[in-house]
């Protein structure tokens, strides 16, 4: 079961996350992206896996399919919502893994790698999930549930570049995870101290409280998404390679 969920939890994740294009979103009609988005997720689980097993894929890309649907049809866009979506895409990526528990044990992969070089392949897809569902997923997460507090700060409150506080919000997550695998977690300490400086130097007026608790909320968020999806990735990896 562990081998086949490996693969296709990398594989929704980069569907999902890496491989998604919000210019296919808003140029197509919702039944051919869902498609597109579904085929994408299969298409990439039967790379993993090595394999062509046609239920495995058929499944995926129903549930795929049908999450994509969902999520351009609804109306609320929440943290909430997208918690509940991701944790239901789980546990069917764990369902199909539990019915089909050996495809990915008897695939082309598993019968042309020495055990060694197969336990460093499937260490390799975790620490993978890892990585997207610190980085660009904790992105989609962190940003929904500030979109509230957002709405409370005027424009000319809090400005930058465009893309900038993505990007920074990327970057600490994905320094936070190499510090983690390192089993360096005091590094944690000085990037949260850097930041605080950079960021609250910026911050000279009472009146600007409200950017203020915004950018902590945001900060705290953002390192603790990082630390929870590291430290699983943490352990994930050296099971493979105990």
């Amino acid at each position: 079961m562990r081998f086949t969920f490996s693969c296709i939890l990398t594989a929704y994740l980069l569907g999902e996350f890496v491989f998604r294009s919000e210019w296919i979103n808003k140029r197509t009609h919702i039944i051919r992206v869902a498609a597109v988005r579904g085929a994408a997720v299969a298409l990439i689980s039967s790379c993993l896996m090595g394999t062509f097993h046609w239920r495995i894929l058929l499944g995926i890309l129903i549930m795929s399919s049908a999450t994509a649907v969902i999520e351009m049809l609804t109306s609320q866009d929440s943290a909430a919502l997208f918690i509940t979506e991701q944790s239901i895409n789980a546990i069917l990526l764990l369902g199909v893994a539990w019915y089909f528990q050996n495809a990915a044990r008897e695939s082309w992969w598993a019968s042309g790698m020495p055990p060694y070089l197969l336990n460093w392949y499937f260490a390799v897809l975790n620490c993978v999930s890892g990585l997207i569902a610190c980085v660009p997923a904790g992105g989609v997460l962190i940003e929904k549930a500030m979109r509230p507090f957002a709405h409370e700060i005027r424009d000319n409150e809090i400005t930058g570049l465009a893309q900038g506080g993505r990007y920074i919000g990327w970057l600490e997550r994905i320094l936070v995870f190499l510090f983690v695998l390192m089993d360096q977690p005091n590094g944690i300490g000085f990037l949260i101290a850097a930041k605080s400086i950079l960021r609250f130097g910026e911050i000279k007026d009472a009146s600007q409280r409200k950017v203020a608790e915004y950018i902590i909320i945001g900060t705290f968020l953002s390192f603790g998404w990082a630390l929870f999806v590291s430290v699983l990735t943490h352990k994930a990896i050296a099971y493979w390679l105990r």
